[in-house]
């Protein structure tokens, strides 16, 4: 090759270095504004596994994550996203979350952003979408939105409870989360759905909690006096639900008792006989966002895939599959491969697929 074809061929490169995408030449960088605490004080480790699971992805594809934790205060919240939103170099994605409804203000106020925004946990409500409009509408860089149907599981813990408690009448009590946190009221709803389609059972009372193990044993002690007949309680996490169940131990009642999580003292508890059951599995939540930003970044984009709003099922957890589901979901969670999931490694039709149910069944343990 003469000098002037070498030349050619180096400005060539260079020309074709300078068109690559961004992700080509460094990694996609995400905040997520995590409403949680780094370590748990009660209320149990959900946001802290959002956040392991959230890392995990992200290392699999090459991202670079930061994780600001608010610490349950979501004036913390907001002010965390405005010093992310004043950032001179902004990140490529911000991940935010509807606690106590103030994704509406954080949403507004990440409008100007050039990071692209996605939400996860808890949808904004029908009243705020009416005000904000819906994903790249008004605010065109609100990309998406990643839910685990609460609604849902809701339903699958109190069809399982039904299901074991035999033909005794239910007499339920439950604890829901606070009145601000949209997937508190969804979960009592799945609830409230399979009691009214079951046509049978009553609901003694629903009360809100604070998501604390503390709390949820003072309820169910509360509740306990108040409805001695009482054969089920849930509760919107397993916090509460482990709270309550030690409430039923000192009473010595024969009661079952649901949660919601699937965390390791929760899946304990049911392989010994403790809990009923658990419906597991949201927490995977931050590596579902990770692998639908990781294709959008790389021109796959979700929306093509099941629309803007993506959400997944729970997976009740009993005393038939508790074993299976901590040993693939947890005790070997380094394992799962992430990256089986993405549409723009492995191409293909169709929505995603996010089954909790298929990974626990199908998968071969080696």
């Amino acid at each position: 090759m003469n000098r002037r074809s070498v030349m050619f061929a180096l400005a060539h490169a260079g020309l074709l270095a300078l068109a690559r995408p961004v992700s080509a030449q460094k990694p996609p960088r995400i905040v997520f504004l995590n409403p949680g605490e780094p370590v748990d004080r009660g209320a149990g480790p959900y946001w802290q596994m959002v956040s392991d699971s959230m890392r995990m992805a992200a290392q699999m594809f090459g991202m670079q994550l930061e994780v600001l934790f608010a610490e349950r205060d979501h004036l913390r919240m907001l002010r965390q996203a405005e010093e992310v939103a004043q950032r001179a170099d902004a990140p490529d994605y911000i991940v935010i979350v509807n606690e106590k409804l103030a994704a509406q203000q954080i949403l507004n106020m990440l409008a100007q952003s050039p990071a692209k925004i996605l939400l996860i946990h808890n949808d904004l409500t029908p009243q705020q979408r009416r005000e904000v409009g819906n994903e790249r509408q008004h605010i065109r860089n609100w990309i998406g939105t990643v839910t685990a149907d609460a609604t849902r599981a809701g339903y699958l813990l109190m069809e399982y409870l039904y299901h074991r408690l035999g033909d005794r009448e239910p007499r339920v009590v439950g604890i829901t989360g606070d009145p601000n946190t949209p997937v508190s009221l969804e979960r009592a709803e799945g609830v409230r759905d399979y009691i009214v389609q079951a046509g049978r059972g009553t609901i003694h009372q629903l009360v809100y909690g604070d998501w604390s193990y503390a709390d949820g044993e003072n309820k169910a002690t509360i509740l306990l006096a108040r409805y001695p007949d009482t054969n089920i309680i849930w509760a919107a996490n397993d916090s509460m639900a482990l709270g309550a169940l030690r409430a039923v131990k000192a009473r010595g009642a024969s009661v079952l008792v649901g949660g919601m999580g699937g965390w390791p003292d929760a899946l304990s508890s049911v392989a010994e006989g403790g809990l009923t059951a658990t419906a597991a599995g949201n927490f995977l939540i931050g590596a579902w966002a990770i692998i639908l930003l990781n294709d959008y970044h790389n021109g796959h984009d979700f929306a093509a895939h099941g629309g803007v709003s993506q959400s997944f099922d729970y997976l009740v957890v009993g005393h038939e599959n508790v074993a299976r589901y901590d040993d693939i979901v947890m005790k070997r969670k380094d394992m799962l491969d992430f990256r089986s999931y993405s549409k723009a490694l492995h191409p293909r039709p169709g929505p995603y697929d996010f089954s909790l149910k298929g990974l626990v069944e199908k998968r071969n343990l080696p």
